[in-house]
């Protein structure tokens, strides 16, 4: 196997030479940088990532744990990362909680960007102690521990879309749950509750679909089988389980939003195109999924650089379904 001095002696420059050029180095010459990438291509050159790494004590890698490889959902929040990483040289490593163990101890990244509610927290503090960088998403970490909390919030725009549902008359809101323990969840059973809870209402039924399309056609598909008085209107924690309600609900004839309004949280693609179209929230995770990826690198090639907690913008998007 070709080594950098072999490169360096067929191209007729210094191996410093051929490192930078490696390493995208601009102070080289166009003419220079592709007479050494032609050479080692023909002898097969391939730089060390490792021996790189060990050199300057980083990896370039950043770890995303997440508890779904799938869904659209967790497919944009990945794509955009990787983007803003990929723009400033770094790559993503995509795994699950399972192996965050053995991910974080081994050190295989400079990084962590924990979307995975299943991962211990007294895990990322103590790993975090050692000087490693984590963003997480759960506000349950002591004062002294490293660990950035970085969250979107899911309450205010549920709390708010509650109370756009009480003012137009409905009083009977049932909810759908996803995961319990998810914290998107329980933050959006919150807004509800506390909407509900300044009208003196209470919930009329609560569901549980696991954040999953079948999950909420199943759900509504077992209250109907036990209940004959429908909700005037139900709020399901995202898109996926609103859909499956509504793909039941035309089965069996049932008018939305004349007998049942349903409402969503995500707006998904597919909500635009189901019937009757789907109201439901909108975050921009876009903008929120590049501000993590930029601002865990400032944070590690910066170690004392301040970190702000960014906010994105919601809104309610009014479809026919309310």
């Amino acid at each position: 196997m070709a080594t950098i001095k072999d490169v360096a002696k067929a191209a007729g420059v210094s191996i410093a030479t051929v490192s930078y050029v490696m390493n995208n180095d601009p102070r080289i010459k166009k003419e220079t940088a592709e007479k050494v990438l032609k050479v080692s291509e023909e002898m097969n050159y391939v730089a060390s990532g490792i021996a790189r790494s060990l050199k300057k004590n980083r990896t370039n890698n950043i770890l995303v744990l997440t508890p779904d490889f799938g869904g659209p959902i967790f497919q944009e929040i990945l794509s955009n990362i990787h983007i803003e990483l990929k723009k400033r040289n770094y790559r993503m490593i995509v795994s699950n909680g399972d192996l965050a163990s053995d991910l974080l101890n081994e050190r295989q990244s400079d990084g962590l960007i924990n979307l995975d509610p299943s991962v211990s927290p007294e895990l990322l503090a103590r790993i975090a102690k050692t000087g490693f960088v984590i963003f997480d998403t759960r506000k349950v970490y002591k004062n002294d521990d490293k660990v950035i909390v970085t969250r979107m919030d899911s309450y205010t725009p549920t709390y708010e879309l509650i109370k756009l549902m009480i003012k137009s008359g409905c009083k009977n809101i049932g909810y759908m749950h996803g995961s319990i323990d998810s914290p998107d969840n329980i933050k959006r059973y919150n807004g509800l509750m506390d909407a509900l809870k300044e009208e003196n209402l209470e919930p009329f039924c609560i569901l549980y679909g696991e954040f999953l399309e079948k999950g909420g056609y199943e759900a509504i598909k077992e209250y109907l089988s036990k209940n004959n008085q429908l909700p005037d209107a139900l709020f399901c924690a995202n898109d996926e389980m609103a859909i499956g309600v509504l793909n039941y609900l035309n089965e069996q004839k049932i008018k939305v939003p004349e007998q049942i309004k349903i409402v969503g949280f995500d707006n998904i693609q597919l909500g635009k195109y189901c019937k009757p179209s789907l109201t439901t929230i909108d975050i921009n995770r876009a903008d929120w999924s590049k501000n993590i990826a930029n601002s865990i690198i400032d944070k590690i090639e910066d170690p004392e650089k301040e970190i702000e907690n960014y906010s994105p913008k919601y809104e309610i998007i009014r479809r026919e379904s309310f």
